[in-house]
């Protein structure tokens, strides 16, 4: 992500407010992503989030050094995980429940994110240009671009980007890979022979992350980003589809 802010062509001025963009959505998308699993937990019966200060939207609470780092320079990457004891989730007869409930809860939260967002950005484009304040094509700084317009620019970005990156972030925990949220929803549904058994190799699994990202950064291809594209793709079109036939609906009438 960098390394595309760095090459873009961009003036200081323009990288300093994209670079801005960038880390305002990536702390409030890992933050809601981490907040929802503890609020989740909190709600099926265990408390361990709140009573360690992660029931929180505040990203100092849930950023992971390392992990948004990687975000920043790979475009993949992971927040603190929130502490959760499953022996505590007792709000349904069967654990497996909560569990599936507790794993799914971050990434329904990106999800929702990614369709609100991508809401605002067509409905921020369309008045920007139905107000004459932007053009179709119009970037920041662009000549004659006024400082609404500039404005108007900069928040349409904001919206796409929070789309992109919690759209991203959902796909890649989705992966059905320890320790990410697919595996622990997976999990519960196998035998506790095979849980044992991978749990003894699940250290291994964030080097393998590792190896993967810097990769897709030195190769021309990326395994690691062909598989989150494929699992973003059905989700990418639920998104786009009915909010963009309801934006042409809406500028048929102005």
């Amino acid at each position: 992500m960098l390394r595309l802010l760095f090459t873009s062509g961009y003036t200081v001025p323009e990288m300093i407010i994209y670079g801005a963009i960038m880390i305002i959505v990536l702390v409030f998308s890992l933050s809601i992503h981490e907040f929802m699993h503890g609020y989740a937990a909190y709600r099926l019966g265990d408390d361990t989030a709140r009573l360690q200060g992660r029931l929180t939207l505040n990203p100092l609470a849930h950023l992971d050094p390392i992990g948004a780092l990687m975000m920043l320079l790979a475009g993949f990457g992971w927040a603190k995980p929130v502490p959760v004891n499953y022996n505590r989730l007792t709000r349904f007869k069967r654990r497996d429940t909560s569990v599936r409930i507790v794993s799914l809860a971050g990434v329904t939260a990106n999800f929702l994110t990614a369709f609100i967002a991508y809401f605002l950005f067509l409905t921020v484009r369309i008045i920007g240009i139905y107000s004459g304040l932007i053009g179709p094509t119009s970037d920041i700084g662009s000549a004659g671009l006024s400082f609404g317009g500039n404005l108007i620019v900069a928040l349409q970005m904001l919206m796409y980007w929070m789309y992109f990156f919690n759209l991203m972030l959902m796909a890649f925990n989705l992966l059905p890979i320890p320790p990410l949220d697919g595996y622990h929803f997976i999990e519960t549904f196998l035998p506790y022979k095979w849980k044992q058994k991978i749990a003894g190799f699940e250290r291994y699994f964030v080097y393998i992350f590792l190896a993967l990202i810097l990769m897709g950064n030195f190769l021309s291809f990326s395994p690691l980003s062909q598989l989150i594209s494929w699992i973003e793709y059905p989700f990418s079109y639920i998104i786009q589809k009915p909010i963009e036939a309801l934006a042409s609906f809406v500028v048929s009438f102005l």
